[in-house]
């Protein structure tokens, strides 16, 4: 570093930018010329130590840090001047509010309190406006991080969005706030919905990848939009096949959600036919219902996991979707659970079949069945 001339020191230049008679101040505090030197990562001062002095940069920088570094202070900054300030219930001194420590090979000027308290009435003045200034300045740097630090936020919460369900959303930013490493699993009682486009397999063969993908999107934008629309949230996608459910906690909750997810499950399946006809796609969409609790959390192994919904429930659910009729059984392309036809209005209810069909599946077990008229 540069020689420093008298008059061109760390506090020199703090005066000069916040004082209203810089020179007169800096005579009066500098008078002993205490110039603390430190190593990289040496420790200037710790949070709850007791506040005797404030320092101004003289070389390098000091960290100022909680858990972590959350800002800085360089050449001509003062440095623990806001612990003067802190209001204390116990009447006892001052404190530090976070460790200060050089984030390399740094130097400070340390002023003493005996040296502040000793200050005359016009130079007190002065130093505490000088204090002033510099703390508005703090606060107006520190309101333009949370500003920046909220845009990154929303930023983030939106990228989680794209790969998570909203529920996921809100465990995950609720555990990176309260910094616990897994999210605990809880039941709910929900509806969980699987689909599946079906002939989509043999529509692929033979076509380019942007194409499959491209064929993808237009198929299942649909559902996406009628299951947000209907407050549902999707869990994941599955190749051509998609997994979504509704969280409820209480009945009232439970049969609104089984009406909206039916409603949503039949408006999809209108506006896919009509896509595919558009488009001179074979193609159709299957779509099963059911409800009953769910393990609601954050599954998989050390390093890899997500946040999803597992149980009977779903397993059912996703039989309904993967249900296919033999010659003389019943088909529908949207097929409900006796739980959620149960809790469908009138109106729903004639959108399917009065009578349940004792659906099999592929283990010899039945499933009561309701399908939808088409």
């Amino acid at each position: 570093m540069a020689s420093t001339t008298q008059t061109d020191t760390g506090v020199h230049r703090f005066l000069r930018r916040y004082a209203s008679d810089p020179e007169r101040l800096a005579a009066v505090l500098v008078t002993e010329f205490d110039l603390v030197s430190c190593a990289a990562d040496h420790t200037l001062c710790r949070a709850g130590d007791e506040a005797d002095c404030v320092w101004i940069v003289e070389d390098g920088e000091f960290g100022i840090r909680t858990s972590h570094k959350f800002t800085s202070r360089g050449l001509g900054e003062i440095v623990g001047e806001a612990a003067f300030f802190r209001l204390r219930q116990d009447g006892g001194p001052a404190r530090r509010g976070a460790d200060v420590v050089a984030t390399k090979r740094s130097k400070a000027w340390r002023i003493d309190r005996a040296v502040l308290d000793g200050l005359d009435p016009e130079c007190r003045a002065m130093w505490l406006e000088a204090i002033c200034s510099a703390l508005v300045a703090k606060l107006d740097e520190a309101t333009e991080h949370r500003a920046a630090l909220t845009g990154e936020v929303g930023d983030i919460e939106d990228v989680i969005g794209r790969f998570v369900c909203s529920d996921g959303v809100q465990a995950a930013l609720g555990a990176m706030r309260v910094s616990i490493p897994k999210i605990r699993p809880v039941k709910k009682h929900v509806v969980a919905w699987f689909s599946d486009i079906s002939g989509f397999s043999a529509h692929a063969v033979g076509l380019e990848p942007a194409a499959t993908a491209d064929a993808v999107e237009l198929l299942m934008e649909p559902q996406v939009r009628a299951i947000s629309a209907a407050g549902g949230q999707v869990d994941k996608f599955l190749g051509d096949g998609l997994m979504a459910w509704w969280p409820a906690m209480d009945e009232a909750r439970l049969a609104k959600a089984a009406n909206a997810a039916a409603m949503a499950a039949l408006a999809s399946v209108e506006e896919v036919r009509r896509i595919a006809s558009e488009n001179g796609f074979e193609m159709g969409l299957r779509i099963g219902l059911h409800l009953g609790e769910a393990v609601v959390g954050d599954f998989g192994a050390a390093g890899r996991s997500a946040y999803t919904i597992i149980g009977e429930t779903v397993n059912a659910a996703s039989r309904y979707e993967q249900y296919k009729p033999k010659d003389g059984q019943p088909d529908g392309p949207v097929r409900i659970s006796d739980r959620v036809y149960g809790r469908l209005h009138a109106d729903g209810r004639s959108r399917f079949s009065p009578d349940p069909f004792a659906m099999p599946d592929k283990h010899g077990r039945t499933y009561p069945a309701h399908f939808s008229i088409a």
